[in-house]
């Protein structure tokens, strides 16, 4: 390339087209069950989550970028006559993605930071909080088309202000388009 063009190419903004299949933006929607763990576990019962993302880089990049929103439902559990009310907890999380080759199917890691607003039973007001997120999953290509499908578990940890962490593991199967 010639000096007068790499500048035209800067001065203007244009980058070169991307090589076909190296498309930057996938959106992919999931959904499973959650599971509580430690303190969560005593009050709730396993429940119901669900996931929006948006991850960025090429699907050969070396990792990428999500963006994910997710919600988790968790139901109370009953002591005696009376029931724990349930709670819901929406997270909006930035992630890093390692893939690895390994042939048709690409497992990869997953681990990121994020806001978790969460309602506490009985509480008139939403709670929101910092935590983190760390799994595993595999992806792979659905065969005739351009959609992949995924699936993973997560181990999130809700770091919350005024009394001791949540944790929960969602475990999801979705679709990347």
């Amino acid at each position: 390339m010639k000096f007068r063009q790499l500048v035209t190419y800067v001065v203007l903004g244009a980058t070169p087209a991307l090589p076909a299949g190296a498309q930057m933006i996938h959106l992919g929607v999931a959904g499973g069950g959650v599971f509580p763990v430690g303190k969560l576990d005593s009050l709730f019962t396993s429940g119901r989550s669900g996931l929006i993302t948006m991850s960025i880089g090429p699907q050969d990049a070396g990792f990428g970028l999500r963006f994910d929103y997710q919600y988790d439902g968790f139901r109370g559990k009953a002591a005696g006559s009376a029931r724990t009310p349930d709670m819901h907890i929406n997270s909006t999380t930035a992630n890093v993605v390692v893939p690895f080759r390994v042939g048709y199917a690409k497992p990869y890691i997953i681990g990121g930071f994020g806001m978790y607003p969460l309602r506490l039973p009985g509480a008139t007001k939403k709670e929101t909080d910092w935590g983190g997120n760390i799994g595993a999953g595999i992806g792979f290509p659905i065969p005739g088309t351009t959609i992949g499908g995924f699936v993973e578990a997560r181990y999130h940890d809700v770091n919350r202000s005024n009394t001791s962490p949540y944790h929960f593991v969602p475990v999801t199967l979705g679709l990347m388009f």
